[in-house]
């Protein structure tokens, strides 16, 4: 049987040998393949390291690094979640994949927009994902029983989403005082058939001791989402991405997928990477000033060595409505790790309340209490 014949207009970004449609990114393999006859064309990925920018670059790299994806896309801004996404030139974007949002709107795209340096191929393919999307619906046993009828009409969107990652040497200087607990007899008084009685008791008290040291940890790619289109709470439960498969970027790996311009510049993720790291600074240093309990903890914090890289990482994500609210959804394109929203019924929570309301009551008759 002869292949489908390839779509007569469109934009050509990586025309297949054969027939001349576009290839698209085949996850899983370092190749691009063509849906209409199936050729593949491997990517010859350009074996170099991947370079980290001194946070004291910013405007030098702004300046001096290629700047877009290095292929032709079209960018479009969403009103609701104001994320940009690059789609492939040829398409025309009616809904913003991060919140299933229809008022979208084409604008230029960032030409200050530093490059990525690398990317983390998709491992997990659509109809996967799409699968995942749906089991995950299907097992929220509390959600409500149309939303389960909705998992046959999702619709999930591979996009590659920006990350920064952070490196830095932590230098903590931290003193407070350490509490240990230790227990005394007192005399205790109480009525007993109307009679003052003394008992003697144990009474808690703390031995506080002073204490100072040093911590010293060197943090290396702490990852920060430069995307404002997808909760924090969401994309981070959907963690860890191993970025030792890291590759240099090619445009090609975008082939057939979204891609989201960075709505979070370097700066502002380096202060969500610092707060990270001066937190868990704080959390060493009351692990070593230990102690039954602690008071008084002081925490000073230097930070130098500090570079940045920009990378874009593989998410499928589904934003669907129901009710008035948005639920999102998002599949790891590496591990398929799932995470998402979901409505719950609350006729459902009632009825098994009420289930174990009737089994408690049971059993405390079975035991006498009533």
């Amino acid at each position: 049987m002869n292949a489908p014949a390839p779509p007569a207009t469109g934009s050509r970004q990586f025309p297949c040998k054969n027939c001349g449609a576009n290839l698209d990114y085949a996850p899983g393999t370092p190749s691009l393949k063509c849906q209409y006859c199936g050729t593949e064309n491997e990517i010859a990925v350009e074996a170099k390291p991947i370079v980290e920018h001194s946070i004291t670059e910013l405007d030098l790299v702004a300046k001096t690094q290629q700047t877009g994806f290095g292929a032709q896309t079209r960018s479009f801004k969403c009103k609701a979640c104001t994320a940009t996404v690059d789609f492939p030139a040829a398409t025309t974007a009616t809904r913003c994949p991060y919140c299933g949002s229809d008022v979208v709107f084409e604008q230029a795209s960032n030409p200050h927009m530093v490059r990525p340096e690398s990317v983390l191929p998709f491992q997990v393919t659509a109809d996967a994902a799409t699968q995942k999307f749906r089991t995950w619906l299907r097992s929220r046993w509390l959600a409500p029983g149309e939303l389960k009828r909705m998992a046959q009409l999702a619709k999930i969107d591979g996009l590659y989403t920006p990350f920064f990652t952070y490196d830095a040497q932590a230098d903590s200087d931290w003193s407070g005082e350490r509490g240990t607990y230790y227990y005394v007899t007192v005399p205790r008084t109480s009525m007993q058939n109307g009679r003052a009685v003394t008992v003697q008791g144990q009474e808690r008290r703390v031995r506080w001791e002073h204490r100072s040291g040093r911590h010293n940890q060197v943090y290396d790619d702490v990852l920060i989402c430069a995307s404002k289109g997808l909760p924090t709470n969401i994309v981070t439960k959907a963690y860890p991405f191993h970025l030792n498969a890291l590759v240099s970027y090619d445009p090609r790996f975008l082939a057939g997928f979204l891609a989201e311009e960075y709505s979070l510049d370097p700066k502002e993720g380096w202060n969500g990477a610092k707060a990270q790291v001066v937190e868990n600074e704080r959390r060493e240093c009351s692990k070593a000033l230990d102690g039954d309990t602690q008071r008084g903890l002081r925490v000073n914090t230097r930070l130098s060595g500090i570079t940045w890289k920009h990378m874009l990482l593989p998410l499928y994500m589904a934003a669907y409505m129901f009710g008035a609210k948005t639920y999102r959804f998002v599949v790891n394109g590496q591990t398929g790790e799932v995470q998402g929203e979901a409505p719950i019924s609350w006729v459902k929570v009632g009825i098994i309340g009420a289930v174990v309301a009737g089994v408690v009551a049971v059993g405390l008759k079975l035991a006498g209490v009533y």
